[in-house]
């Protein structure tokens, strides 16, 4: 065919279209995202309210019939389950595979807007969150120091490492837990506000009137016009303690006369430690659709620059989702690699001629290369599937270069010149390895188009195979042929 013959004709044309593959393959190569497993979207969505003391009966009918009869409108509904608890009601909503999530999200919440005033005045309004994968944190730290105490190591990290990492591109949120904050806390004298004649509800709403900072409107100054506000929050525990309190007599008492008001260390609902010592946990989730890799590099390159400008504190890196998929596809990798030279040996062992394997051997880092860049413009990540997809393929990468490099040899045992029997020999199998490579490829292409989670999940490894038997048989039909011309 006119493939192989001008491939053979051509030789520096071949070539310089290998070496654009392999310059395009090594920069694709390390723009391709690394990622555990392929990017999908779990059709689950779930409707949460609370409704504090009431029971599971009550629940059921004040708030979850009416919440799962709205949802039951909602398009591409799939399924509804509900579970009616002490305080709390959680509905399952569960949509058909293939369905916009941020659309589904928005009809829901249109769709509760209509029940909202049925439900129970004390209830908290629902709300509405998808089930994702990107939910699950991806970084833990450990943040810890033998100078400062919990509450102050708290607010450290809330107000100097917490933005930080915040502001980390690909971050989505981080979490603080572990750690404790001071609180004012206000014990009332029984005996002194029975003898005043007040009770704690009154001291509560004084108390909620002098803490507000209100706006004030605004002034003009020449051409300017200033906002004015009222600063009426207090700054000191003093002041709390000194604040006035109108008694009904018509006369006034400070408050330290009637409570004991003092700063104390909240409550610790949750501990973190950090090698027995008490510390702070930091969990840090991704935005959806970045990559877990270049998010975790960036996030520990800011983690670096923290440590140098906080040096009183010690940050531990608990747990790091990237060093897991790291591992993963490295050995993936590794075995793939150990796969094509044993290949490449048992090739040598029943040909034994150095040059024909080498031949044969060329085809396999090429096809592989060229598969890169087809992954890559294909915003395909490098993932536990694909890379495995890759190491089924390598087998069969080889498969299409030895028919034609067999037939080739054929035709130069019968006399022909090299030039010949690389056109001749090529031309005369390229409709069989054709026919060959595309019912291979035929096997796995269906999987695209199945729906559900299995196409989720497979898609890729199915693409992936495809994309590297291809390679495969462009290189078997143009590179093979021109070097068997020459060596």
């Amino acid at each position: 065919m006119k493939l192989a013959e001008t491939s053979v004709r051509r030789p520096v044309t071949v070539l310089m279209l290998v070496f654009i593959v392999i310059i395009l393959g090594f920069v694709s190569f390390t723009k391709i995202p690394l990622d555990l497993m392929p990017d999908f979207e779990l059709p689950i969505a779930v409707v949460s309210t609370t409704y504090s003391g009431a029971g599971p009966q009550e629940i059921e009918n004040l708030i979850t019939k009416p919440i799962e009869q709205a949802m039951a409108t909602v398009s591409n509904l799939d399924s509804l389950t509900s579970v009616s608890s002490e305080g709390s009601s959680i509905v399952l909503v569960t949509f058909n595979f293939g369905t916009d999530m941020d659309q589904a999200s928005l009809d829901m919440r249109e769709k509760l807007d209509l029940v909202k005033s049925y439900l129970p005045e004390d209830a908290s309004d629902p709300m509405v969150f998808k089930m994702d994968m990107n939910a699950m944190p991806i970084l833990m730290l450990a943040v810890s120091s033998k100078d400062m105490s919990l509450s102050e190591l708290q607010t450290l990290v809330e107000d100097k490492i917490q933005p930080r990492l915040e502001r980390t591109e690909g971050v989505a949120s981080v979490s603080v837990t572990g750690g404790t904050e001071q609180v004012i806390e206000i014990r009332t004298k029984s005996e002194a506000l029975a003898g005043y004649g007040i009770n704690v509800a009154y001291l509560q709403g004084i108390l909620a009137a002098e803490n507000l900072s209100l706006p004030g409107g605004t002034v003009r100054k020449g051409s300017q016009e200033l906002a004015v506000k009222t600063n009426g929050e207090f700054d000191t525990v003093e002041e709390i303690r000194q604040l006035i309190i109108p008694l009904p007599t018509g006369a006034t008492i400070q408050l330290q006369d009637l409570a004991d008001v003092e700063l104390i260390e909240a409550e610790q609902k949750t501990i973190s430690k950090v090698n027995g010592d008490l510390g702070i946990a930091i969990s840090i989730q991704k935005q959806s659709g970045s990559n877990t890799v270049r998010v975790s590099e960036a996030v520990l390159a800011e983690i670096e620059k923290i440590k140098k400008d906080l040096p009183q504190v010690e940050i531990n890196v608990i747990q790091d989702s990237a060093e897991y998929i790291k591992d993963s596809l490295k050995q993936v990798a590794e075995h793939g690699l150990t796969g094509a030279l044993l290949a490449i040996i048992v090739l040598y062992i029943f040909l034994r001629n150095i040059r024909t394997t080498l031949i044969i051997a060329t085809s396999i880092p090429i096809s592989i290369i060229a598969t890169f860049c087809l992954l890559y413009f294909s915003n395909i990540t490098l993932n536990l599937m694909t890379l495995g997809g890759l190491m089924l393929g390598i087998g069969r990468l080889v498969d299409d270069s030895v028919v034609v490099l067999e037939n080739i040899y054929r035709f130069r045992q019968q006399g022909y010149s090299r030039l010949e029997a690389a056109v001749k020999g090529c031309s005369e199998v390229i409709v069989a390895v054709m026919a060959a490579t595309f019912t291979t490829i035929a096997v796995f292409i269906p999987i695209v188009f199945v729906q559900g989670l299995t196409s989720t999940i497979f898609r890729q490894f199915a693409l992936t195979i495809a994309f590297s038997l291809c390679a495969s048989l462009l290189v078997s039909v143009t590179l093979v042929p021109m070097l068997s011309s020459k060596l």
